[in-house]
């Protein structure tokens, strides 16, 4: 008996010291290397740590230190200074299932790769101090000092989670593509293999990011609500370019945007910039690799608008979006020291805008240098047909500094009705009324006071009547018709009455050899765009002077100059240039 109880206390004291020393060997780097070189040679994946960790008071917690794990041939999936593992009572029947994992610093790099992901499974994911980085065709992800976790988490192909789990994460930094964001923060879950984005929020270029959205198992997306406030961004890019690119991002995603504000917000990028602009939209979808809305809106402003050669003080844009209808509610703005008021809408299926009143008031505007070429350029995709049903300034004044012909109409006031300015994306006035005067002008260095005009348009002619302007000393009267033929055939009449005999020359007519005031007639006939695109025009210019003498000029020139003749033996005389008319 006594032999036999000896033995057991040898046999216990061989286990005791065996445990101790397996204890303290496995903590050692050649147990480290010879585990990391097992699991290399008969597993599919590569394991490499320094040294391990083990508490027999934490039984089943394994800390492996300086860790590396990841598929053969491949990036590692994970690289840590620390990784601790509490193992399930079922890990000898599924060795890559935890009870926990927590990672320590270092880096865990996802990608959507051919490469067969690893089977790793826990009931808890932790994440200290942790980089990520993801990388997919469209998109690369890189988050440093990232804290966080998943309840439960487990590895997948696809890098949206698929499993019902709850997920924190906080971000000290965060790149997506080219956007950089600090101080990041998203709360979820997966629910039946939908995500929802509880609570996202971030630095953002200056300013605040916070929303909310979920996705669904066929990819759709749903933005609950995402505000951005106080943001500051600069691109080099020209608007259009920059919406082309924020077109292109989105791709093809099936998207709902729920509500979408901007507050407070300063842009700008090649040739515009927006300051203090705030947005607000609703009920936008994207379906197709297009934007629509059933009953959408869209609010915008601004303290200050820069769009090119144009600058809008406070404009204000309020905008329903009904289908494949934009009705313009509101539309105000201070622009070239006055204001500008509007309303209507727009129509994509046909690329119409109607505008159902337009108000103009106390302009200063110096039309652009090019703005005659402008106007016979094709207007934009977008504006294939431009009608407005009411149109009214007041107050303006319009300037023209070109040094070929400078003009300048001072206290304008006139009035449109169904004016039709743009069609097949030309501009032109193809339709309506319009009743425009002045209190006072100056063509080329020549002074007018009241001039006025009604002008009538329909698809065959544009007629001019009621044409009058007071000069200093007289007054002249006329009227036109232009046709709406390509050739834009001309017949024009002009008279004056006890006005200065040389009133046309600063117009571009030839000098009249006579002086003082008198009576002229100008009749010209004819196409402004002939065969070489130039005027084909013929006409005769006759003036009588206060003294009785009368003079008649002929377009074009027929013969020299002759002296100017008393009354009753006219005289007829060529013009040595080109009219402007």
């Amino acid at each position: 008996m006594a032999l036999i109880r000896k033995a057991f206390y040898t046999l216990l004291i061989v286990i005791v010291l065996g445990v101790i020393a397996l204890y303290f060997g496995a903590q050692t780097r050649y147990a480290a290397g010879w585990i990391s070189q097992w699991v290399s040679s008969n597993t599919p994946y590569r394991l490499v740590f320094s040294h391990l960790d083990y508490s027999l008071s934490s039984p089943f917690r394994l800390v492996l230190n300086q860790a590396e794990f990841g598929e053969k041939e491949h990036e590692p999936l994970v690289n840590a200074q620390k990784i601790t593992v509490d193992l399930t009572d079922a890990f000898w029947q599924t060795p890559l299932s935890f009870a926990s994992l927590e990672v320590e610093g270092g880096q865990l790099t996802l990608s959507d790769s051919d490469a067969t992901a690893p089977d790793v499974k826990s009931q808890r994911l932790q994440l200290r101090n942790v980089v990520v980085s993801v990388k997919t065709p469209s998109m690369t992800l890189k988050g440093e000092g990232i804290n966080g976790g998943f309840l439960p988490w487990s590895l997948k192909q696809e890098l949206i989670p698929t499993d019902n789990a709850h997920f924190e994460f906080s971000a000290a930094r965060l790149h997506l593509n080219e956007l950089e964001a600090t101080q990041v923060l998203v709360q979820g879950d997966v629910r039946n293999k939908s995500l929802l984005l509880t609570n996202v929020g971030a630095d953002l270029a200056g300013g605040l990011l916070t929303g909310s959205a979920k996705r669904t198992p066929d990819g759709h997306w749903t933005i609950d609500s995402l505000r951005l406030s106080d943001m500051k961004y600069q691109s080099h890019q020209t608007l259009p370019a920059l919406l082309a690119q924020i077109d292109e991002g989105v791709g093809d995603a099936e998207l709902t945007l729920n509500r979408l504000d901007l507050i407070n917000t300063n842009i700008q990028g090649n040739g515009w910039a927006l300051s203090d602009f705030s947005l607000s939209l609703k009920d936008v979808q994207r379906t197709g690799e297009r934007w629509q809305a059933e009953a959408g809106s869209a609010q915008l402003n601004a303290y200050d608008a820069v769009l090119g050669e144009e600058h809008l003080l406070s404009p204000v844009l309020n905008l329903a979006l009904e289908g494949d209808t934009v009705r313009i509610k509101q539309f105000s703005s201070r622009w070239q020291d006055g204001l500008v008021r509007a309303s209507g809408t727009w129509s994509r299926k046909d690329s119409a805008l109607t505008l159902d009143d337009v108000a103009l008031t106390s302009l200063l505007y110096t039309l652009p240098q090019s703005w005659k070429s402008a106007l016979l350029e094709p207007m934009p995709s977008w504006l294939n047909d431009l009608r407005i049903d009411k149109l009214s300034v007041n107050r303006s004044i319009i300037i023209d500094i070109n040094p070929g012909f400078p003009f300048q109409f001072t206290s304008v006031d006139g009035s449109g009705a169904k004016l039709h300015l743009v069609k097949a994306h030309q501009f032109g006035l193809w339709s309506g009324n319009l009743t425009v005067n002045a209190a006072e002008a100056t063509l080329n260095k020549t002074d007018l006071r009241h001039p006025s005009t009604v002008i009538n348009a329909d698809e065959h002619q544009i007629i001019f009547s009621d044409t009058s302007a007071f000069t200093p000393t007289g007054l002249l009267e006329g009227q036109a018709t232009v046709g709406q033929e390509l050739s834009r055939p001309l017949s024009l009449t002009l008279s004056g009455r006890n006005v200065a005999v040389d009133v046309l020359q600063n117009w571009g007519w030839r000098q009249v050899p006579l002086q003082g005031d008198g009576n002229l007639a100008l009749v010209l006939k004819g196409n402004l765009k002939g065969a070489d695109k130039k005027p084909d025009l013929t006409g005769s210019l006759t003036v009588t002077s206060g003294d009785g003498q009368q003079l008649i000029q002929r377009y074009p020139a027929t013969q020299e100059q002759e002296p100017a003749a008393p009354l009753g033996a006219p005289v007829e005389s060529a013009p040595a240039q080109e009219p402007l008319f």
